[in-house]
Formats: structure tokens, sequence, C-alpha cells
């Protein structure tokens, strides 16, 4: 088998261990490379050439047809087969929207007014550390927040099964070591995660104005803490009011703060669930661009 390397087409080797690696995850068993080929229609001898990098894979129609097999957003093969993620970038994303999905439907057992409180204290207690951090301008450099934190280090280390990890090197005391190499989006969101988690379970009682632990909730409060930590609603909001909106909103908001598309897309669902009501809605659309009500829907839908 070619290395990856010195394939003719190294991007389509990723898609095509994307789609083998989401396959077994949602069969929980051993898929073989047919069975994948088998999506597009292809022969043994076509599904060993995408296997090897000596097919191309990236039309639109293959990256339509992959997306609603695998139930995956379109975007996230897009951005494998042009080269602009990576196979664990793209997998984390992958698993970010079903974490965001599963996180949101399990607090809407919760009363509104629950939610809505848990939303309020977290939203607040990240916006202090913006304030502290002075963070007034996208995107956020976790190192001026994770200072404020001194039971917390991080520490960049040759990792191969995952972006980040928690370890507990003494009582009350945590070391988040993340991937060494270039930093991207999904790592951020990784670390901001683990931050979460150790502020807000573990930790918790060190911040009293987090209130009670809510076994219900955790999981949305750690994707608010992590989603308004690297892109705060009020900034995403003045920033959409200067986007170009010939382009994907979605992906211009994502580069733009650093952040991975599906917190993106979580975070415009939380501002418009949030601005709910005809008063709301008008005031929530004077941050939109003009003229790209329709456009921004469209992103959204794609990115959700």
């Amino acid at each position: 088998m070619k290395r990856a390397a010195t394939a003719k087409f190294p991007s389509s080797i990723q898609l095509f261990k994307f789609c083998l690696k989401v396959m077994g995850q949602q069969r929980n068993s051993k898929i073989n490379d047919q069975e994948v080929g088998h999506i597009l229609d292809f022969n043994p001898s076509d599904c060993s050439h995408w296997k090897r990098g000596e097919k191309n894979v990236k039309s639109v129609f293959a990256l339509a047809k992959l997306a609603e097999t695998l139930r995956v957003d379109q975007g996230i093969l897009h951005d494998l087969a042009s080269g602009a993620s990576g196979l664990d970038e793209a997998f984390f994303e992958f698993n970010e929207a079903l974490a965001i999905r599963e996180a949101v439907a399990t607090c809407a057992q919760a009363s509104q007014s629950d939610v809505d409180a848990a939303r309020k204290r977290v939203e607040n207690f990240v916006g202090q550390l913006h304030a502290q951090s002075e963070f007034t301008t996208p995107p956020l450099y976790l190192p001026e927040v994770l200072r404020f934190f001194s039971f917390v280090t991080t520490q960049p280390v040759e990792m191969v099964d995952r972006l980040s990890r928690v370890l507990r090197t003494k009582p009350g005391y945590y070391s988040i070591q993340f991937r060494k190499g270039e930093l991207k989006a999904q790592t951020r969101m990784s670390v901001a995660r683990d931050l979460a988690r150790i502020i807000l379970d573990s930790e918790r009682a060190r911040f009293p104005e987090l209130g009670d632990l809510n076994p219900q909730l955790l999981a949305f409060e750690q994707l608010v803490f992590a989603s308004n930590l690297l892109a705060p609603k009020h900034l995403m909001q003045q920033e959409m009011t200067r986007l170009d909106v010939r382009r994907n909103l979605i992906s211009e908001v994502a580069s733009l703060f650093w952040a991975p598309k599906a917190l993106v897309g979580f975070q415009i669902q939380e501002i418009l669930k949030t601005t709910q009501g005809t008063a709301g809605t008008r005031e929530s659309n004077q941050h939109l661009p003009e003229g790209g009500r329709s456009q921004f829907a469209q992103d959204l839908q794609q990115a959700v």
C-alpha cells in the first residue's frame, strides 16, 4: 500500500479513512473496504484505487451521496476532500456535532427556567474571564484565560488517539495535554471542553457563582462554557455585520474565531433562541448582514 505522503491524491485517502471510521462507529463493528466503496457504487478495483489515493473522490455528487448515507455534514467531507482538514479534526467535528445534539436533547428534559438560569450563570462566568483577560477581538488565545486557573496547566505531547486529555496530577490539580504540532480549531475546542469539565464538574465547589451541580444540565453547561469561551455571542453578532454575504457565513465565522464549525452552528442557534419573539427577532436580525438573511438561513441549516 502506498504511503499517503507519496499518493497522487492524499486527501482522498483521508476521506476514505474517515468514511471507514464513521461507519465502524455507527455500526459498532469492523467494516471492510468494499462496504465504503459500495456507497458510491464502486467496484473492488475503484474502491482500492480510492483507498490508496489513486482515485480522486471530491465531486459534489459523490460528497452529497456520502453525506446522506453516513448522516454527516457535507462541509466536513468537503474540507477533507479539499485537504483543508485532516482525519482527526474531521472526526472530532463529526463527534462534536453528535455531542451537541445529545446535550441539547438531554437539557430539553429539564424545565426551561432551569436551562435559562444555567445558561446565564455559565455565560456570566465566561464573560468575567473575558473581561479579566481583556478579550475584545477574536480569536481568543487560551493561555490568556488559563492563567487565571492556577490549578490547571497545559502541556503539548505526542498523541495519536485524541486531540487532548486531562490528567489529575494530584488532588485538586490537573494537566491538560494536547497534541503537539500545529494547533487546529478542533484542538482548541477539545482543550476548552476539558477545561469546562474540570471547572463545572470536578472543581465546581471552587466557584459558588456556578450554582449547584445538576447532572441533567452538566453536558449543556460544558457546551455553553466552551462555545462562549471561544466564540462569545455578542462578538459573533458584531462580526457578522462585517461579513461578505456572498461567502459561507459559517466558514467565515469559524475561521475568524479559530473555532470548529459545529461550535459556530451551535452558537448561532443559541443567538436565535435567546432572541425569539417579535422584538427579539428584529433585534437579532439587525446583527445579520444586510441582504444576507436567506443565505444566512441556508448556511445555518448546513452547519447544524
